[in-house]
């Protein structure tokens, strides 16, 4: 295993503003030796999340990655409403204190009679059976649609979801960046970016439902961030 490129991805991840921790998820993937797989990360920047799906791909015996996918889900805010007995804002609040990423126990420390071991499970099957309750009516799907898009997306778990493009389509906007000698985006401007695409869909959003004209150069008006940085490039190419 070519532990060199393996500090050498880390390094330029961590750069990029990744947590450092990513290099043991890399260790785990590549000690499999894949010809290529995609590591996917969940950020929380303020109130807004956005996952990251990295590709890689071997060449020889080193790794480097490509691209990444970025998509940005802005908050939503939940109403303090009950429907169906379940209060929408306090089962929110429930879901936000999940470590939803499961955390592998250490050999030895699990036991099905120390429901200590299994805590997290257990508030999981609740919010799971209270989710259900919730989708009975058609107001309450809804809710409960976007609180498992809200919690559940990008994480790792299979969690059940149905509906998630459409969910995503409304609520959700994405961006393929491409990196040259895994030089390209960074998580902030990757955030700006999309925070950019965000506002710039609602408000085309809310021009259309005025009947407002929308003139054609409106659209993608927000890649002069990815042209900036595309222009930089080519000038130090020169240099």
């Amino acid at each position: 295993m070519n532990i060199q490129n393996i500090a050498s991805l880390t390094q330029k991840l961590t750069t990029l503003g990744f947590d450092e921790s990513i290099g043991y998820r890399l260790l785990q993937q590549i000690c499999f030796k894949p010809a290529e797989f995609i590591l996917t990360e969940r950020i929380v920047k303020g109130k807004d999340a956005l996952t990251f799906s990295i590709f890689f791909e071997r060449k020889g015996d080193e790794y480097n990655f490509t691209y990444y996918d970025a998509a940005f889900l802005k908050e939503m805010e939940m109403p303090d409403l009950v429907i169906n007995s379940i209060n929408i804002r306090e089962l929110d609040e429930r879901m936000v204190e999940i470590a939803w990423v499961a955390v592998n126990k250490a050999m030895g420390a699990f036991s099905l009679e120390s429901e200590l071991t299994w805590e997290r499970e257990k508030r999981i099957e609740k919010i799971v059976t209270d989710l259900s309750r919730l989708s009975v009516t058609e107001e309450g799907k809804n809710f409960a649609d976007c609180l498992k898009l809200k919690h559940w997306s990008g994480i790792l778990l299979q969690a059940p979801m149905a509906n998630q493009n459409v969910l995503k389509s409304r609520f959700e906007v994405s961006q393929r960046f491409y990196f040259f000698d895994a030089q390209g985006i960074s998580i902030e401007e990757a955030h700006r970016f999309l925070l950019n695409r965000w506002l710039e869909k609602k408000l085309l959003a809310k021009k259309k439902k005025d009947g407002i004209e929308i003139p054609d150069d409106t659209v993608g008006s927000d890649k002069s961030l990815l042209q900036k940085k595309r222009r930089s490039k080519v000038n130090k190419l020169k240099k």
